[in-house]
């Protein structure tokens, strides 16, 4: 009886161990992960659908991705071919060397390390304008697509990827070309600094806005500056007559004006109420009329010093305030198309080229970077274009009778 006592308290678990007897603790059975350096890999082949299927690994940054590559038809191929074609692209990919496995364990570099990189080092040395900008258009359009994407994988199908999808966000075409060249720009500066050569993509653009820009002409300009009171009166004149840029015209200084000389020295431009460096960063001089000189002078007076346009509180004029409140109503007046400041500066390089004024020159009294901008800055009116193709035709055109020309043309 007592042997079947002890026997029910065992199977019912209510025995236990003498007190010296230590269980020690059951621990689970780990499979120890096998690297690419512990094993030389030919990867698998299997049939699915008629193709020939290959499937091998791959280390990654602390794991181990698993690919598949279609290897081709059945009935092109043998398994034997397959297999050759599979370790072919193994070696080809350098999966079973060394090196592989170093560079799986070391962390990608990511384009939002790349960035980070470039805004702490580089956006310093740039244009106030694009100190204040770049920040936020990187993190608007370029962190969220590209930001967490190692840099050695974004290709250009990656790159075009992008591209659609800033056009089905509707942004404009320029604002998209705008964005590649800052993308551009930041990878080609990280490859610079790691004396690398700069990386290349053959992205798809959408094509730019080829509506011509508003100019205005010499006759459109007379009426405007005629129209016009006060301050803008001779800011519209000096804007036709020197082709500077709004925030160049509302930086000069009372300083800056050479009139003895005919010339204006271009030294600072405003924005956002500040004053930065002109566009392409270096100050150029230009020249104007004696007419233009004359309505300076006399609107300067005898002050020396201070800005030549302002508020009445001697800030310095914001462009959009000049075309909201002065350029574009006089604009609806005068009954003439719409245009803002830069309409000035467009009418100023076409009638220079018009009247046969040489390239270089325009170039550097705009403050150009190339001949090409100035050409696009080149306008004809449509009076203008007739006038041009008629005084190219010689003379002996007009003696033709066009009824005997029509007659001897049928005849043939």
């Amino acid at each position: 009886m007592a042997h079947k006592t002890e026997l029910e308290g065992s199977e019912c678990g209510m025995t236990s161990p003498p007190p010296s007897v230590t269980v020690p603790r059951a621990t689970p059975i780990r499979h120890r992960r096998k690297d690419m350096s512990k094993r030389f890999q030919v990867g698998q082949v299997f049939l699915r659908n008629g193709r020939y299927v290959g499937r091998y690994r791959t280390d990654v940054v602390e794991n181990r991705k698993r690919k598949a590559v279609v290897l081709g038809l059945k009935d092109k191929m043998t398994k034997q071919d397959a297999r050759r074609k599979l370790l072919e692209i193994i070696h080809g990919e350098g999966v079973n060397t060394e090196a592989h496995l170093e560079r799986s364990l070391t962390p990608a570099l990511t384009f939002n390390k790349v960035a980070d990189s470039w805004i702490d080092k580089h956006l310093a040395t740039l244009k106030l304008s694009t100190q204040h900008s770049a920040p936020k258009l990187i993190k608007k359009h370029l962190r969220p697509f590209f930001g967490a994407l190692p840099i050695e994988e974004i290709k250009t199908g990656t790159v075009n990827d992008w591209i659609a999808g800033l056009n089905r966000k509707g942004l404009q075409p320029k604002t998209v070309h705008n964005m590649w060249k800052m993308f551009r720009g930041m990878m080609n500066w990280h490859a610079q600094q790691n004396d690398a050569q700069p990386r290349k993509w053959y992205p798809t653009l959408p094509k730019e806005n080829m509506a011509e820009q508003r100019w205005f002409s010499q006759d459109e300009v007379r009426q405007i500056v005629q129209a016009a009171k006060g301050q803008y009166k001779i800011l519209f004149l000096l804007a036709a007559f020197s082709g500077l840029r709004a925030g160049e015209l509302f930086g000069l200084h009372v300083e800056d004006l050479k009139l003895k000389r005919n010339l204006l020295c271009v030294r600072r431009s405003i924005w956002h109420g500040i004053e930065v460096t002109p566009k392409n960063g270096k100050p150029r001089e230009v020249r104007i009329d004696s007419g233009t000189v004359l309505a300076l002078s006399e609107y300067v007076g005898e002050r020396t010093s201070g800005l030549v346009f302002h508020t009445k509180g001697g800030k310095p004029l914001a462009d959009h305030n000049v075309v909201r409140q002065n350029l574009k109503p006089l604009c609806r007046k005068l009954g003439i198309p719409e245009g803002g400041m830069h309409a000035f500066r467009h009418g100023r390089v076409s009638h220079s080229r018009q009247t046969g004024v040489p390239a270089e020159f325009i170039k550097k009294q705009v403050g150009h970077s190339s001949l090409r901008t100035t050409s696009d800055y080149t306008h004809f009116s449509e009076a203008q274009q007739r006038e041009i193709i008629e005084g190219l035709a010689p003379s002996w055109t007009h003696s033709l009778s066009l009824d005997s020309v029509a007659v001897e043309a049928k005849a043939q």
